[in-house]
């Protein structure tokens, strides 16, 4: 037995070793020309395909993808984040990209065998040593299902055509915020003070989004105020009057000594707080879950004002803000 012990040493000792000279006098070759040895590629596959499956999210979290405005907003930032590598469905991979290892296949291919539970784990969490990156930010898995909606579209062949990658300044800009509702808010209600703050936040991380950390990037920032500028200088859209009454009527005038009713911050004056009234319904309900769970934290106020509301609470205040104001 103390043979049988000795033996398993020393093969354990020699494979250490020849771990060693591998690495520490560079033996492996990592060249993308060399490619993998035989049978690594499919092993590889084989693994990522299974972690994948184990760590997605139940199918049964997956909200409708078939809202046009959601599909939307995923074909925008697909067209800036992610088609350089896997390209849109008419065009063809650069011969750069086709030389990586492993290379990022044509769009089409990469989604068919994936559900969108896997796409959203994938999107959300990127996959080691493939050059596939994670989202931008964490904690943001809201925003990624609109990636995964364009690509449910895109398998089904009703995916609308991505925005040029050519848009710049105010244009892309309007690509979302004048062609897209749903989750996309208004900015022509804003005062260019408050858009320009939130475009800082947005670059440093204080206001987290995958979505906008993407776009923000795209726009130098000394060009901030006349790109701001040029987007309210459109015409105004009209902003709808309020209900008066009701459950979200009633809780906007709602506070306490220690946290203001929401209207006292989002009423009539604007240099209080962001302009609510007349923004898309879903946005705000967006923005109130990110709240309520914490994920932004950036304004104590908000943050205490947030915390206690329920899923009812949000879906009427949302109501009652897109209604409008005076």
């Amino acid at each position: 037995m103390r043979t049988v012990f000795l033996t398993l040493a020393v093969l354990a000792g020699l494979g250490l070793a020849g771990a060693g000279a591998v690495v520490g006098l560079g033996l492996y070759n990592v060249s993308a020309q060399a490619g993998h040895l035989p049978g690594v590629s499919r092993v590889l596959h084989t693994t990522f395909r299974n972690a994948v499956r184990l760590r997605a999210p139940s199918m049964d979290q997956v909200p409708p993808l078939d809202d046009p405005d959601l599909i939307a907003l995923g074909a925008g930032h697909y067209a800036t984040a992610c088609a350089g590598c896997h390209a849109t469905p008419d065009e063809a991979r650069s011969a750069t990209i086709r030389a990586m290892l492993p290379a990022p296949p044509p769009i089409e291919e990469a989604i068919a065998h994936w559900q969108p539970n896997e796409l959203h784990w994938i999107i959300e969490n990127g996959v080691k040593m493939s050059g596939m990156p994670a989202w931008p930010v964490k904690h943001r898995g809201d925003e990624v299902w609109s990636v995964v909606a364009y690509l449910t579209a895109l398998k089904t062949g009703a995916a609308p055509e991505v925005p040029s990658r050519d848009l710049t300044g105010a244009a892309y800009c309007a690509s979302c915020h004048t062609q897209v509702g749903g989750p996309v808010p208004r900015l022509d209600i804003q005062s260019l003070d408050y858009l320009a703050a939130k475009l800082e936040d947005y670059r440093s991380g204080t206001r987290p989004s995958g979505i906008m950390a993407q776009a923000a990037r795209l726009v130098p920032p000394q060009d901030d105020r006349a790109l701001l500028t040029e987007l309210a200088a459109g015409t105004p859209q009209p902003t709808p009057r309020p209900t008066p009454t009701g459950p979200g009527a009633e809780l906007a005038r709602q506070g306490t000594r220690d946290v203001p009713a929401c209207l006292a911050c989002h009423g009539k004056d604007p240099s209080r707080g962001p302009a609510l009234f007349g923004q898309p319904e879903a946005y705000l309900a967006d923005q109130l879950r990110l709240w309520a769970a914490g994920t932004y934290h950036h304004d104590p106020l908000m943050l205490a004002a947030a915390r206690e509301l329920s899923e009812d609470d949000i879906i009427a205040l949302s109501r009652y803000f897109s209604g409008g104001g005076d």
